[in-house]
C-alpha cells in the first residue's frame, strides 16, 4: 500500500511540459496512437510511450484532460435527461425501454457506471508510486519480517525511497525562484 506524500511541505512547482508534449496531449485526446503522435511531434514512438507511462507531469495532465472531456461529455448527456424521462414515460406506455435506459446508464443514473477508470491526478502521488516501485525493484526490503530474514532493517527501504523520490522530484520539480524572477503557474491537483 503506497504511503501518502508529506502534506507539511509546500506544494512543489512542477516543470512545464514542452511544446511537443503539449501537442502530444492534444493528439492523444483525439484518439491518436503513439506512432501517429510521434510522427506529428517529431519524436520516437518510444518517447511518446515513455511520456504516457513514466513522465509524471505528462501522465497527470493527460488524465486531467481526459477527466475534463469525460465530464463535459457527461454534462451534454445529462442535458438530455428531460427528454429521456419523456421517452421513458412514453416507452413505458409503448413497451420499449431500451433507448431510454441506455441514456440513463450513460449519464450514470442507472446501475454502477462511474468514472473509476480515471487515474491519480496528483504528481506527488505518482512520484511516490514510481519511487516505491524503483526501491522494490532494487530489492530493498520493505517490511520488518523480510528485513529481519535478510538481516536488514526497513530503515534501509525508507532511506532508499527518500533518495529515489528526491531523484524523481529533481526531474519534474522546478527549483525555487530567486527573488528577481516571476513565479510560474503551478499544476493544480484535483
Amino acid at each position: 500500500m503506497p504511503t501518502k506524500p508529506d502534506k507539511s511541505r509546500p506544494a512543489p512547482r512542477f516543470k512545464p511540459l514542452s511544446p511537443a508534449q503539449e501537442t502530444a496531449l492534444t493528439l492523444y485526446l483525439a484518439g491518436r496512437s503513439d506512432a501517429d503522435v510521434a510522427e506529428a511531434v517529431g519524436v520516437t514512438r518510444q518517447t511518446c510511450n515513455e511520456w504516457r507511462n513514466q513522465h509524471v507531469v505528462f501522465m497527470v495532465e493527460l488524465e486531467k484532460r481526459r477527466a475534463d472531456l469525460w465530464r463535459s461529455s457527461a454534462e451534454r448527456l445529462r442535458s438530455g435527461i428531460t427528454k429521456a424521462i419523456e421517452n421513458l414515460l412514453g416507452a413505458v406506455e409503448a413497451g420499449d425501454l431500451k433507448a431510454s435506459i441506455a441514456l440513463l446508464k450513460a449519464v450514470d443514473l442507472y446501475g454502477d457506471a462511474s468514472m473509476s477508470h480515471i487515474k491519480a491526478l496528483d504528481p506527488e502521488t505518482l512520484i511516490r508510486q514510481q519511487a516505491e516501485a524503483q526501491v522494490d525493484k532494487e530489492g530493498v526490503a520493505r517490511d520488518s519480517l523480510t528485513a529481519m530474514v535478510e538481516n536488514m532493517n526497513n530503515e534501509a527501504w525508507r532511506h532508499r525511497l527518500e533518495e529515489v523520490e528526491a531523484e524523481l522530484r529533481s526531474t519534474y520539480v522546478e527549483a525555487e525562484p530567486s527573488a528577481n524572477t516571476s513565479e510560474r503557474p503551478r499544476i493544480q491537483s484535483s
